[in-house]
């Protein structure tokens, strides 16, 4: 038995956790805090085979049950299933800085079959501004339907001269066909940096947020053939402003309007139309409104202060949208 005592006490609460199999394991994780956890992951990397007398007397020391079988091996493979089970992704990364995949070193997929998940119109926004040879090289090595529905969507001159040069295909000399992959992976990121291009659609709504609506409509509108009708929209739908709470449900505007001053609400209505007042003052109290419909009438403010309230209304909107407090996906039900 002299070998059970070299086991540190992480190691030994480890060996046991993955002996008593996933289902009694995952049921025992909730009452460990992340930095014990953590200790008991790193601890089951460091096991080996523990032979089963051993582990027996781990298990009464415990005192848990223990099905007879084989001695414990794979420990850090195992531990890291039973966490798997017991605990979100987020959870997992927190914790061990590792996701659930138990298989990195799995194959890398080509550029080539990353490339049909990339959406339709990106495609054909970026080969719109590329030579008819590019063009050939890429469609060739596509999925003919996904090839088909893009070679449709080409400038009729360019889809001329592509077909042409698929005709006349030869084959691509290796480094050529390298830069052509490379420079696909960078454009459409297919190195599988999703979290960075998420990044920089949320930096460029904030961006966007801050400017006048009419000017960032009209970037969209041009960035749309640039880099696809898919990418502008994810852009879209991190995008408000003051002028966009019509389109929120009734809860939602409620929820944001109560966390406003009276104040901020009055200044932010002077010169709205009359649908946005209505939308903000029918999500307050009768009393409020009939205060901020008499401060309307009286007062005045400057173009500067209205921009900085409804500034502030949007900021605040997306923010408990952020926190799940409100919703802003507009109901086509409440937009009519």
């Amino acid at each position: 038995m002299a070998k059970r005592y070299t086991l540190t006490k992480p190691q030994r609460a480890a060996a046991v956790l993955v002996a008593m199999g996933k289902s009694r394991a995952s049921q025992l994780l909730k009452f460990f805090k992340s930095d014990e956890l953590r200790v008991m992951i790193d601890a089951a990397h460091t096991l080996k085979t523990i032979p089963q007398p051993d582990l027996e007397e781990l298990v009464k020391e415990f005192e848990a049950e223990f099905a007879v079988g084989a001695g414990l091996m794979d420990s850090a493979e195992t531990m890291q299933k039973i966490l798997g089970e017991a605990l979100s992704e987020e959870e997992m990364f927190a914790i061990t800085g590792r996701s659930h995949d138990l298989h990195p070193n799995e194959p890398e997929l080509s550029v080539w079959e990353k490339l049909p998940k990339v959406d339709t119109d990106e495609l054909v926004a970026f080969l719109g501004n590329e030579s008819p040879q590019l063009c050939a090289v890429v469609l060739s090595r596509m999925d003919s339907k996904i090839a088909a529905a893009i070679i449709e969507k080409l400038e009729p001159g360019l889809r001329k001269a592509t077909v042409a040069r698929l005709l006349s295909s030869k084959d691509v000399p290796d480094p050529v066909l390298g830069t052509v992959e490379n420079r696909l992976e960078e454009v459409f990121d297919l190195s599988g940096n999703t979290a960075a291009a998420g990044e920089g659609a949320s930096r460029l709504a904030d961006i966007l947020n801050q400017m006048q609506k009419e000017v960032s409509d009209d970037l969209l509108e041009q960035l749309t053939p640039l880099v696809g009708e898919k990418k502008v929209n994810g852009v879209k739908s991190k995008l408000f402003r003051f002028e966009d709470i019509p389109s929120l449900s009734k809860e939602s505007r409620t929820a944001l309007c109560d966390g406003l001053s009276t104040e901020v609400l009055t200044i932010a209505l002077r010169g709205a139309d009359d649908e946005l007042k209505e939308a903000v003052l029918s999500s307050i109290s009768q009393r409020t409104r009939r205060m901020i419909e008499s401060e309307l009438e009286a007062g005045k403010a400057k173009a500067s202060e209205i921009e900085q309230a409804r500034k502030s209304i949007a900021t605040l909107a997306l923010r408990m949208a952020q926190e799940g407090r409100i919703d802003l996906q507009h109901s086509e039900e409440e937009a009519a």
